[in-house]
């Protein structure tokens, strides 16, 4: 008996289909229960993921404040105090009141000008106290003491006041690093110019050593 070309193809054909269907029911058994089914994200499955090279983007837990890349604020962690504010740093002392200084000169009258001229010696200490002794320049040569704290009042010109509790004695102005000029003294305007030029020794004013020693805030406070 003769078959034709056709007839054989078709023959090979339908004998394949069983033993494919065969092949692919072998396969379906060998693989696990739930083979194809994703494994839920987890801590395991992110760091698997990110060593085979993920590139996924994960929101950050920072809050984005302000405008600029650098604005990005980091909430405090639970129990953690807050930053402090820095303290500013104190004011630096002027330069001629940064180290104790010896001045020399005349001073008017504090008596409605009805005295003489007083030669006074006055030294000034960097924490803020200041020592003075006035000798009248007349035949007695009358000598008195005083102390007290000095405090900046003004800085371009410098300026200071000498204060003896609650009173103001003197205002004086720094004419230059070694010259004081008197503003006020003793409650009254000088007619006439009157100045204290710096010494190179410094006079502790003896006079006043059994004295407590004054508790004035410093320039910087």
């Amino acid at each position: 008996m003769r078959y034709s070309a056709h007839a054989i193809r078709r023959s090979y054909r339908l004998a394949l289909v069983p033993a494919l269907l065969v092949l692919l029911g072998a396969c379906a058994q060998q693989r696990e229960s739930g083979y194809y089914q994703s494994a839920p994200a987890g801590t395991a499955s992110d760091a698997m993921h990110r060593a085979q090279g993920g590139t996924d983007i994960i929101a950050p837990s920072q809050i984005q404040l302000g405008f600029g890349p650098d604005t990005q604020r980091k909430p405090a962690a639970q129990g953690e105090a807050p930053a402090e504010a820095p303290t500013p740093a104190p004011a630096p002392t002027p330069a001629p009141l940064a180290a104790t200084h010896t001045y020399l000169g005349t001073v008017p009258c504090v008596d409605g000008m009805q005295c003489p001229a007083s030669r006074m010696t006055l030294t000034l200490a960097p924490d803020g106290q200041w020592r003075a002794r006035s000798v009248t320049v007349d035949a007695a040569q009358a000598t008195t003491t005083r102390m007290g704290c000095w405090y900046v009042t003004n800085d371009k010109p410098l300026r200071i006041m000498l204060q003896t509790g609650e009173r103001t004695t003197a205002r004086l102005e720094f004419a230059s690093n070694s010259t004081l000029r008197i503003l006020m003294f003793g409650g009254h305007r000088p007619m006439l110019e009157y100045t204290l030029k710096r010494q190179a020794d410094i006079d502790p004013i003896q006079e006043l050593s059994s004295q407590p020693a004054q508790t004035c805030n410093s320039p910087g406070d």
